[in-house]
């Protein structure tokens, strides 16, 4: 394998992660005991942190207030080598934040996005961090950026590897017009369904929705199904079926973000798709037991 140290520009949100971790099963609408943590988060910023902490050489373009989160977000970026000289400070605006509700079995329970500075990185935003984009090999997308912001971004970058993670339902549905000109989605059963349009029930329905997926000009389509695995399918038509080891999850926040962040690492690298594959499973097992978003220990336990 010959690895290389390339350049990554993540898009998206950079926010602060209030996590709340209940010692016992939740009881709703009632006071339960546990642990409570602040630590950075943020789709685009975890995806930043974790190819920085691989090796990467990553530039974060985003937008954070002129408050204590945002010096938390932007030392924290620092701390684990992510060029920050594409975020913007805005005066006047609330950094973004992420509450949720993690269960006694560490699954999430609930959660609420307070991402309202996001509006902030319109078109003119884009444009005033075209250098970041122009001269990176590889672009991810955060779906939180606006329909207007994803346009700019896969249009006038369409010629470079853009990847993607919707992270919610809602999110498929906006980037759902962008597939065509994504190199990798990075999806789960139910957003897959977004995607697809139809109902997944067993493992050709999976297939089926990936080949839908695919049909619009996607790269490849990687599909995870939880405790099930992971099927993963692409347009020159292979197709890997891969299994998780079982684990009982400390917090399952920030999985799904090391998993696509392994995945753009082993195509900045030329591994193969399963060598990509199996190293975002193992980010993925080594996230869901850290109570951070990102783990410290992830270069160390991967490669």
């Amino acid at each position: 394998m010959d690895k290389q140290r390339s350049t990554v520009t993540c898009a998206g949100g950079a926010n602060i992660d209030v996590q709340g971790f209940s010692n016992a099963p939740v009881n709703m609408k009632d006071s339960n005991p546990g642990v409570i943590r602040l630590c950075p988060g943020g789709v685009g910023r975890n995806i930043a942190e974790n190819l920085a902490r691989l090796g990467a050489d990553v530039r974060m373009v985003s937008a954070v207030g002129m408050d204590p989160f945002g010096d938390i977000i932007l030392r924290s970026c620092k701390d684990a080598g992510i060029d920050v000289s594409h975020i913007e400070i805005i005066p006047g605006a609330r950094s973004s934040s992420y509450l949720v509700l993690t269960d006694s079995d560490g699954d999430m329970l609930a959660a609420v996005s307070d991402m309202h500075i996001i509006k902030n990185m319109n078109a003119d935003f884009i444009f005033r961090h075209a250098e970041a984009f122009d001269s990176a090999d590889v672009i991810v997308l955060d779906p939180n950026l606006s329909p207007e912001c994803l346009d700019v971004l896969t249009s006038k970058w369409a010629h470079k590897p853009l990847f993607s993670d919707p992270i919610s339902t809602t999110y498929a549905g906006t980037l759902k017009q962008f597939l065509p000109r994504l190199r990798m989605i990075k999806c789960n059963r139910q957003e897959a369904e977004v995607f697809a349009g139809m109902e997944i029930i067993d493992d050709k329905d999976v297939e089926k929705a990936a080949d839908r997926i695919l049909s619009v000009g996607t790269g490849c389509a990687v599909i995870t199904l939880g405790s099930n695995g992971v099927f993963y399918k692409d347009k020159d038509g292979l197709r890997l079926r891969k299994y998780h080891k079982p684990l009982e999850p400390v917090s399952a926040t920030g999985a799904g973000d090391s998993f696509t962040a392994a995945m753009v690492y082993g195509f900045l690298n030329r591994m193969s798709p399963e060598e990509s594959l199996e190293l975002a499973m193992r980010a993925a097992e080594i996230t869901i037991m850290d109570v951070l978003t990102v783990s410290p220990r992830i270069k160390s336990a991967i490669l």
